[in-house]
């Protein structure tokens, strides 16, 4: 299971994942790190996730080398991930076989590996697949360390505590369930909860500590308290909940031939969870702890909070989990229903797979290509959505002049030769530039460059007539953006 779960990870890394926003801006925050500096995007300091994944990719980007291009790095940062999502499936596996059968463990380890919306994630980079590689090893050690040797239960905890200080939404899956367990059945003694839970404070304690003594705990906590009205929703900068979203609905629709199957996983995970708090075995218990109070606060973020695709991932795996536990708790006349089911998923998951794997979506990459070898050099682009602006920068390839024109008003203003689209984002609203601006540019510039793929749609490199360009803007006709750079 995990050589399949690394090929599938490794397979297409740089070809079937489009762009992500997030993923540059965590190659940038890795490159401040590399260079012995405070997490920092031109200069000013980070704070809103802590500094853990970006140490890791800091330091990984430090002693191989990799690029100064944020771009070209996050390419090849996402080994990284590759490798970590692939350890997450063998802990998976591990927790499985502990707590189930063999069987049951292969077919979830197995629909882990190749869960098309887990398989994404871990081949970006994103901060989720770290986190919870942590977590499951943390659980794995406390598990064996409440059996066996006491001592794996402090570095459970410890292990715990350093995947909150991987993403702060940690503590939910990590140490919520321990304070839960000591309440729920008696899943958990007390005594051994305070051992976890008092390793698992070490870490984050460390890093505030570090904070106060250089001075930069005021702008943490104004960043943490920023982070925190957004989970529960009362700031709505991001996510489907957030004013200039796609609809949840739509977008649900429209990648069901894509994420079937996970889906179906991320629906059934707090069932299972539940379902899994009846079981007889404490350990049982202790996943379905984990599945129930993720899937929750997955059901809270859609309703009232911040739901971006990543929370996702955090539902899924303990989801899983949780479900190989009701397959050997049901009544033995209901498992072949069950068999068969995991069955279908299993077949259904690995069509999903090894389609994500072999499709072209890298949009954004071609076009990077396209501009640096292909624009007369000093070439002026106007870029139009959010995951433009954070990948291409001024003065790169032929010396180009970029910059977030979003409005016909402002490629005018700036006599932009170019402009760069993707016709997805826009067209849902998710970018800076109006939808109304595609019909125009296919009416009045000339496409130079175009590829299509099923996460941005259309990404084209238009060709801009100056002389359009000032009949639109005498006539009043100005598409003003919908977002604000």
């Amino acid at each position: 299971m995990v050589s399949l779960a690394l090929l599938l990870r490794l397979w297409g890394l740089a070809t079937a994942n489009e762009l992500f926003i997030d993923e540059v801006t965590y190659s940038r925050l890795a490159l401040s790190v590399s260079r012995g500096e405070w997490p920092n995007l031109a200069g000013e300091g980070f704070y809103l996730h802590p500094p853990l994944t970006f140490w890791l990719n800091g330091a990984i980007t430090d002693l191989f080398g990799l690029s100064p291009d944020p771009t070209t790095l996050v390419f090849q940062l996402r080994w990284v991930n590759a490798v970590l999502g692939a350890v997450v499936v063998a802990l998976a596996y591990v927790l499985l076989l502990r707590t189930t059968k063999p069987v049951v463990a292969i077919i979830g380890a197995t629909v882990l590996a190749a869960d098309p919306f887990v398989l994404r994630n871990d081949s970006r980079v994103m901060l989720e697949t770290p986190a919870f590689a942590l977590i499951l090893a943390g659980w794995l050690c406390l598990l064996v360390g409440v059996e066996r040797r006491k001592s794996l239960v402090y570095v459970g905890g410890l292990l715990l505590g350093l995947a909150v200080l991987a993403k702060d939404v940690s503590a939910v899956p990590a140490l919520l369930p321990v304070i839960l367990a000591t309440l729920w059945k008696q899943t958990l003694p007390r005594a051994t909860a305070l051992r976890v839970l008092g390793a698992a404070v070490v870490p984050y304690l460390g890093y505030v500590v570090a904070l106060a003594v250089a001075g930069r705990l005021p702008d943490w906590w104004t960043h943490k308290i920023g982070g925190l009205r957004r989970m529960a929703g009362l700031d709505q900068i991001s996510g489907f909940n957030s004013p200039n979203a796609p609809s949840l609905l739509e977008t649900l629709l429209g990648q069901l031939g894509r994420f079937g199957t996970s889906y179906l996983l991320l629906g059934l995970a707090v069932p299972a969870g539940v379902l899994a708090l009846r079981a007889a075995r404490a350990d049982r218990r202790l996943i379905g702890l984990v599945a129930s109070v993720m899937g929750l606060l997955g059901l809270f973020s859609l309703a009232f909070g911040t739901l971006e695709e990543q929370m996702g991932y955090f539902v899924v795996v303990p989801g899983v989990l949780a479900l190989g536990i009701v397959a050997v708790e049901l009544p033995v006349r209901l498992r072949p229903v069950l068999v068969t089911a995991g069955a279908a998923v299993l077949a259904a998951g690995l069509a999903f797979a090894t389609h994500a794997r072999t499709v072209t979506d890298n949009g954004y990459q071609q076009a990077r290509e396209f501009l640096d070898t292909q624009v007369p050099p000093g070439s002026r682009v106007g870029l139009t959505t959010p995951t433009a602006q954070f990948a291409l920068h001024s003065g790169e390839g032929r010396n180009l002049r970029v910059g977030t024109w979003t409005s016909l008003g402002a490629l005018h203003r700036f006599r932009a030769d170019y402009v760069l689209t993707q016709s997805r984002p826009l067209s849902l609203g998710y970018g800076y530039a109006s939808p109304d601006l595609l019909p125009w540019l296919a009416k009045h510039a000339d496409p130079v460059f175009r590829t299509s793929g099923p996460s941005g749609g259309d990404t084209v490199v238009w060709a801009l007539d100056q002389a359009e360009l000032d009949r639109a803007v005498r006539a009043g006709q100005l598409i003003p953006e919908v977002v604000a750079p």
